[in-house]
């Protein structure tokens, strides 16, 4: 595992924010500036493709090509738990029939749909991995999924080590090994006092219970041990100075709410978000140049159609103001994101119009 820290940027908010459409952006502008950037999505729903104009994004990464063809790269990726786990025990090199045993183990399954639904929690081993797959990564950009949950990714990385490296765990191994197994005094005393506990495990599933679920972890037991490395990589990781936390939000009190509730959970973990995004936010320039209650006052020939229209916007701007007074307590600093109307075109123009929604993010945040 190496031992520097490319930078981490992660995106959390509530659904419909256009918290995918920003991190891609964010990501995009990096690369075009010259970075080597990874962008990883672990939102279940693949809005990342969609925002990328790209037919499919695979679990290894995709380069997505570059309108300015200099030195940066942009590498997309959707997580896939299940695909991940079947890579990470190819990789370690087990027999053909090993590997055929432990694929038709009915608990490599179950792990295996388990971990698709929690994919969240099992993130931070993947983006580990990211930087010993491409270790000249300079930014790793994450789009998680959308909701309160998703702030899992960062808070129980260690939850997941405590199972891998736990003494039950240990346990079942040795209880598969059976007298093949060369154990120390200390190893047979342990297996001599869990007796109970697995005795209790087997009149609840059967001795092939145990048997199988043994064989399962036994044959895991290399993937296992480079999980709990790229835990603790993880871990370090999201915790290091350089850490960027982005909460995004919208004109939309369960927005805000959610938004508010990430900020608050993170505070309780002792992580200050970097930044808050206020995405399809009215264009700054525009509220300071118009005061549409100065202009409704004064004027007494607009129509019911205008003074609804300018009433509308008036609101907009007012509940836009309340939102950043809010955030501004949860973050370092709150950015305004206008709305774009090029977002929708062809490929070529979308990534343009992405890139440049980026350089806001990036020019505000300096």
């Amino acid at each position: 595992m190496v031992s520097s820290f490319p930078k981490l940027h992660v995106f959390l908010g509530a659904g419909g924010v256009g918290k995918t459409t920003l991190s891609a952006s964010f990501a995009l502008s990096l690369a075009n500036s010259g970075k080597k950037v990874g962008l990883l999505s672990i939102d279940p729903a693949k809005r990342l493709q969609s925002a990328l104009g790209v037919n499919n994004l695979s679990e290894r990464g995709v380069l997505i090509p570059l309108a300015n063809k200099g030195v940066g790269e942009l590498r997309a990726a959707v997580l896939q738990i299940g695909e991940s786990l079947s890579r990470w025990v190819e990789e370690k090199g087990l027999p053909t029939d090993k590997q055929e045993k432990l694929f038709e183990n009915p608990y490599f399954s179950a792990l295996a749909e388990k971990m698709a639904s929690a994919s969240d929690t099992l993130a931070a081993i993947r983006i580990a991995e990211w930087v010993e797959q491409y270790p000249d990564v300079e930014e790793l950009v994450i789009d998680t999924a959308p909701g309160i949950h998703a702030i899992d990714f960062i808070s129980k990385p260690e939850k997941i080590m405590a199972f891998l490296d736990g003494k039950l765990v240990e346990w079942l191994k040795w209880f598969v090994g059976g007298a093949q197994e060369k154990q120390s005094f200390f190893a047979r005393a342990l297996k001599t006092g869990a007796r109970k506990v697995l005795d209790g495990l087997a009149l609840v599933g059967g001795r092939s219970f145990l048997i199988n679920f043994g064989e399962f972890l036994t044959m895991l037991d290399d993937v296992f041990l480079t999980a709990i490395v790229r835990l603790k990589y993880s871990q370090k990781w999201l915790q290091h100075s350089s850490t960027q936390i982005i909460l995004v939000c919208s004109i939309r009190d369960d927005a805000v709410f959610v938004t508010k509730e990430l900020g608050r959970i993170l505070k309780s973990m002792g992580i200050n978000p970097s930044l808050a995004l206020i995405n399809r936010a009215f264009p700054a320039h525009l509220k300071d140049e118009i005061a549409f209650q100065d202009f409704i006052s004064k004027n007494e020939f607009l129509i019911e159609s205008e003074k609804l229209l300018s009433n509308y916007l008036s609101s907009y701007i007012m509940t836009q103001q309340n939102i950043y007074n809010q955030l501004i307590n949860y973050a370092d600093l709150v950015i305004e994101i206008p709305i774009s109307a090029g977002l929708d075109t062809e490929q070529e123009l979308r990534l343009s119009d992405l890139s440049s929604l980026g350089d806001i993010i990036r020019t505000e945040a300096r």
